[in-house]
C-alpha cells in the first residue's frame, strides 16, 4: 500500500472514530472527552503494551521511516491544533458576562496557575529525587485546565451558567500564565538567568503583547471582510487564517504568547468583529468553526491519549506513586484559592460571592486534557532536564488521565448531589407557565394551518384536544413538583424583562443582517440591549428603568466628542456621535413598537396579564422618552433628520427588492446569469446608500445670534458686532454645564435645545432664549446654589463678565437687552437659587 493511501485511510478512520464518539458519549452518559481519551488509551495500550502493528505489514521499510519522520511531535501538535481550538472556544464566550467576573477569572487564570505550580513542584521535589527545576516545570505543565475538556464537559452536564462562564475565562487565559512560567523555568534549566523578576517580566510581555497582537489582527481582519464580496465561505476562510496568523505573529514575530493572541482575536471577533461580515454570514461562520472545533478537540485528544501509555510504561513503582501526590497537591492548591482567596475578594466587594456548592463544583471541575498531555509529551523531549525529563513527562500524563477518568465522569453526579441541577419550586411553577404558553402558541398555529388548508374540522378538533390534554398533564406535573408554589409578581416581571431584552438583542441582529442599520449602530444597540438585560437580572424593574435612562443620557463617547469640538475645534467626532444617536433613536423607536406587540402576543402566556401590562407600561415610557429625544434632534437638525428618514426608507426598499430577487432565483424563475447581474446592481446601489448624509453642526456665533429670539430687535450690523463677543458652545445629553457650589464668570444663553436647573428641591426647565449663570454678571463672588444639566444636544452662547463690560461702550443697545433680561431673572430669585 502506498504511503499516501495509508495516510488518507488513517485520516478517514480518525474522522469516523470522531463521528461515532459523539453518539457513544450520549449513549453511555459520559462526557465526550472521556470517551475519546478512552479510545486513544486503548489504541496506545494495544500498540505500546502488546506491540500491535497498525500498518498491518502494508508499508515497506522506507515508508515506515518516512512516516516516522513526518510524525507530529508535541510542538507540532500545539501549533496545528491549539490555535483553532482556542479560537473556536473564544468565539462562543459572552464577553460582557466574562467582564462581570473578571476578578475571579484573573485569580483562577493567573494566581491559581502560580499556586498549583508551586504546590505540585515543591511536593514532588520533596518526595523524590527529581530536581527542583524539573519538578516546577511538571507543576507548570499540570497547572492549566484544558478548555476543550472543561468547557465541553460543563456544558454537557448542564452546569449553572455563571460557572460555565468562569471556567471559560479560566481555561482560555491560564494557558498564558502556565506557558510563561514554563518558559522561564526552561531558561533556568539551560543555565540562563531567570529570577522572579524575569518570570514576571516574561509574563507581562507575553500577555500584553499577545493581547495587542490578537486585537490588532482581529481589527485588520474585520476591515478585510468588506473586500470579500459578502461571501460566507471566504469570510470563514479568513477567520481560519486569523486564528493561525495571530498565533504565529505573536510567537514568531514578537516573542509573545500566541495563546493569548488567539484568545483575544477570538473574543474580539465574537463580540464585535462579526458585524463587518456580510448579512447573515455569521451563522455560517459559527457553523464552520463548530465543526473545526469538534474535529480539533477529538483529534488532538485522541492522538495525545494514544501516545500516553508509552510514557506510563516507563514509570517505576516509586515514580508511579508520585501521580496521586500530584493529584492531591493540585487539588489542595485549587481548594486554597476557592475557599480562602475568593471569599476574601467577595468580602472586599471586588467580586460577587460564589456559594459553597458552586465552589465545590469548580474545585472538582479542574479537568486536564489534551493540552496537558501535549505539554507532558514536550517534557520528555527536553534534553536540558536530563534523566528527569521522561519521569516528569510520564507523571504529568498520568495526572491528566486521572482527572479525565475520575473528575470528568463524575461531574454530573457531583452536580446532582450538590443540587445545582435542580429547579426550585418557583422555577418549576414558572416552567408550568412557559409550557402552558408554548401549548397555547402551538394551538394557534394548528388553528391557522387548518384555516389555510381547509382541513377536516373533526381532525383539527382531535389534534387540539390532544394538545389540551398534554398541556393539562404538564401543568399538573409541574404543579405537583412545585408543591403549590406561586411565582411572585416581581419574579414574573423580572423574567419578562429578561425575555424582552433578549428579543431586543435578536431584533437588532436581524436589522443588521437585513441591512437596515450599519455596524456602528448595531454595536451601540446591542450594547444597550445587553446592559438592559444585565440591569433587569440584577435590579428588576428599577434596574431596567435606570439602564434605559442611562442609554439616553451622557456617555463617555459624547463627552470626549464635545471636548474635542470645544477645545480643538474638531467637529467630526461630534458629528458622528449625533449621527449615531439619531440612527439609534430611530431604530429604537421601531424596536420598541415591535417589542410591545411581542409582549402582548408571546410573553403574556408565560408571565401573566398583570406582569405583561407592567412591561408594556415600561415600554411605553421608554418610547415616550425616545420620541422626546428624537423630537429635540429633529427640531435642531430638520434637514438632516429628513435626509435620514429618506435613507432608512430607501434601505427598507432595497431589502425588500433583494429578498424578492433571491426568492425568484430560489424558485427557478430567473437563471444564474440574470441573478448575478441583478445582484451586482443591488450591491452597487447598496454601496451608495451605505453612508449616512453628513451633518452640518452650524455652530457659528452669528448664526446662533440670528436664531435667538432675544436679539430679534437688533440690526444686522449690531448682531454681527455682538457675535464677535459671544462664544458658541455645544453641550451633550447629561452634561453638567454649571456645577453647584462654584463661582462663574460667564452668562449662558440658550440658542437651541433643552436644559434644566436643579436645586432647592425643584427643577426649572430652560429652553430657547433662556439665560442662566447671570449671577456672574451681578454677584460674581457668590457661589451657585444650583446645577444646570443638558437634557439633549444644545447650542449655547456664552458671554464673559469682561466682554459684558465691553458691551457698555461698543453696543449699548445689546448690552441693555442682556442686562434687562438677566436682571429680571435675578430679581425674581432665579439668580440667587438657580444662577
Amino acid at each position: 500500500m502506498e504511503i499516501v493511501v495509508f495516510a488518507v485511510a488513517a485520516f478517514a478512520l480518525l474522522l469516523a472514530i470522531a463521528a461515532f464518539a459523539a453518539p457513544a458519549a450520549r449513549a453511555s452518559g459520559l462526557p465526550l472527552p472521556v470517551v475519546v481519551a478512552s479510545l486513544g488509551l486503548a489504541y496506545g495500550v494495544a500498540t505500546s503494551g502488546f506491540g500491535l502493528d497498525v500498518s498491518g505489514g502494508a508499508l515497506d521499510s522506507y515508508d515506515l521511516w518516512f512516516l516516522d519522520q513526518m510524525a507530529l511531535d508535541s510542538s507540532s501538535l500545539l501549533h496545528v491544533f491549539l490555535p483553532p481550538l482556542l479560537y473556536e472556544m473564544a468565539l462562543s464566550v459572552n464577553t460582557r458576562r466574562l467582564l462581570e467576573d473578571w476578578v475571579v477569572v484573573m485569580v483562577m487564570a493567573v494566581v491559581a496557575v502560580a499556586a498549583a505550580t508551586a504546590a505540585v513542584g515543591l511536593s514532588v521535589w520533596g518526595a523524590s529525587s527529581i530536581g527542583i527545576i524539573a519538578a516546577l516545570m511538571l507543576g507548570a505543565a499540570v497547572a492549566t485546565t484544558d478548555p476543550a475538556a472543561v468547557i465541553g464537559t460543563f456544558r454537557e452536564i448542564g452546569a449553572p451558567r455563571r460557572l460555565v462562564v468562569l471556567l471559560e475565562g479560566e481555561s482560555l487565559l491560564n494557558d498564558a500564565a502556565a506557558i510563561a512560567i514554563f518558559s522561564a523555568l526552561l531558561a533556568a534549566a539551560t543555565a540562563a538567568a531567570a529570577g522572579p523578576l524575569d518570570v514576571a517580566s516574561d509574563f507581562a510581555w507575553g500577555f500584553s503583547v499577545g493581547a495587542a497582537t490578537g486585537l490588532g489582527a482581529s481589527f485588520a481582519a474585520s476591515r478585510a471582510f468588506a473586500l470579500l464580496g459578502r461571501s460566507a465561505v471566504a469570510e470563514a476562510s479568513l477567520t481560519v487564517a486569523l486564528a493561525y496568523g495571530a498565533y504565529l505573529l505573536a510567537e514568531q514575530g514578537f516573542g509573545a504568547s500566541g495563546v493569548v493572541a488567539v484568545v483575544f482575536a477570538g473574543l474580539a471577533t465574537g463580540s464585535q468583529g462579526f458585524i463587518r461580515m456580510g448579512p447573515g454570514n455569521w451563522a455560517t461562520v459559527r457553523a464552520v468553526w463548530s465543526q473545526i472545533g469538534f474535529w480539533g478537540n477529538v483529534l488532538i485528544l485522541l492522538i495525545a491519549a494514544a501516545l500516553t501509555p508509552g510514557l506510563l510504561l516507563s514509570l517505576d513503582a516509586r515514580d508511579a506513586a508520585l501521580v496521586p501526590l500530584v493529584y492531591v497537591a493540585a487539588l489542595a492548591a485549587r481548594a486554597l484559592l476557592l475557599f480562602a482567596v475568593l471569599p476574601g475578594l467577595a468580602a472586599a466587594g471586588l467580586t460577587a460571592p460564589l456559594s459553597r456548592p458552586r465552589r465545590i463544583l469548580l474545585l472538582w471541575g479542574g479537568v486536564r486534557g489534551a493540552v496537558t498531555l501535549v505539554l507532558a509529551l514536550s517534557l520528555t523531549e527536553l534534553i536540558a532536564l536530563g534523566e528527569d525529563s521522561a519521569r516528569v513527562g510520564a507523571i504529568a500524563a498520568g495526572y491528566a488521565l486521572m482527572t479525565l477518568l475520575i473528575n470528568a465522569p463524575t461531574l454530573a453526579l457531583v452536580t446532582r448531589r450538590l443540587g445545582l441541577d435542580a429547579l426550585t419550586p418557583a422555577d418549576l411553577a414558572l416552567r408550568e407557565r412557559i409550557v402552558a404558553g408554548s401549548f397555547a402558541r402551538v394551538r394557534r398555529v394548528v388553528a391557522n394551518l387548518a384555516a389555510e388548508r381547509d382541513l377536516d374540522p373533526d381532525m383539527v378538533a382531535s389534534v387540539q384536544e390532544s394538545l389540551d390534554a398534554q398541556a393539562r398533564e404538564a401543568a399538573a406535573h409541574a404543579d405537583t413538583e412545585a408543591r403549590g408554589e406561586r411565582i411572585p409578581f416581581g419574579e414574573r416581571l423580572r423574567l419578562g424583562l429578561a425575555i424582552l431584552s433578549g428579543q431586543e438583542s435578536r431584533l437588532v441582529r436581524r436589522a443588521f443582517e437585513e441591512g437596515a442599520i450599519g455596524p456602528r449602530a448595531t454595536l451601540h444597540l446591542r450594547l444597550t440591549a445587553d446592559r438592559l438585560a444585565d440591569a433587569a437580572r440584577i435590579g428588576g424593574r428599577e434596574g431596567y428603568e435606570a439602564a434605559a435612562d442611562a442609554a439616553l443620557t451622557a456617555a463617555r463617547r459624547r463627552r470626549v466628542a464635545a471636548f474635542l469640538h470645544r477645545r480643538l475645534r474638531w467637529d467630526r467626532p461630534l458629528r458622528e456621535a449625533i449621527e449615531l444617536d439619531l440612527t439609534a433613536l430611530t431604530e429604537t423607536e421601531r424596536l420598541l413598537r415591535e417589542l410591545d406587540r411581542f409582549a402582548e402576543t408571546t410573553v403574556t402566556p408565560m408571565i401573566g396579564g398583570d406582569a405583561t401590562a407592567n412591561l408594556r407600561l415600561l415600554l411605553a415610557d421608554r418610547l415616550a422618552d425616545v420620541r422626546a429625544a428624537l423630537d429635540g434632534l429633529e427640531a435642531q437638525y430638520p434637514d438632516y433628520t429628513a435626509a435620514m428618514d429618506r435613507l432608512l426608507l430607501a434601505r427598507a426598499a432595497m431589502r425588500r427588492e433583494r429578498q424578492q430577487v433571491e426568492r425568484l432565483h430560489h424558485d427557478g424563475v430567473i437563471g444564474p446569469e440574470l441573478f448575478n447581474d441583478l445582484s451586482r446592481d443591488l450591491d452597487s446601489r447598496d454601496r451608495r446608500l451605505g453612508r449616512p448624509p453628513r451633518l452640518d453642526l452650524a455652530l457659528s456665533a452669528r448664526e446662533l445670534v440670528d436664531r435667538t429670539p432675544l436679539f430679534e430687535s437688533l440690526t444686522p450690523e449690531q448682531k454681527a458686532r455682538l457675535a464677535r463677543l459671544l462664544r458658541p458652545r455645544f453641550s451633550t445629553p447629561g452634561e453638567v454645564v454649571l456645577e453647584e457650589g462654584t463661582r462663574g464668570d460667564h452668562l449662558f444663553i440658550v440658542a437651541s435645545g433643552a436644559l434644566e436647573a436643579q436645586g432647592a428641591g425643584r427643577v426649572t426647565p430652560l429652553a430657547n432664549g433662556d439665560f442662566f449663570g447671570e449671577i456672574a454678571l451681578f454677584a460674581p463672588a457668590r457661589r451657585r446654589r444650583t446645577r444646570v444639566v443638558s437634557r439633549g444636544y444644545c447650542r449655547l452662547l456664552t458671554l464673559s463678565r469682561r466682554d459684558f463690560q465691553r458691551l457698555l461702550d461698543k453696543e449699548p443697545e445689546a448690552e441693555s437687552l442682556i442686562r434687562g433680561a438677566a436682571k429680571r431673572q435675578f430679581d425674581l430669585g432665579f439668580g440667587q437659587t438657580r444662577g
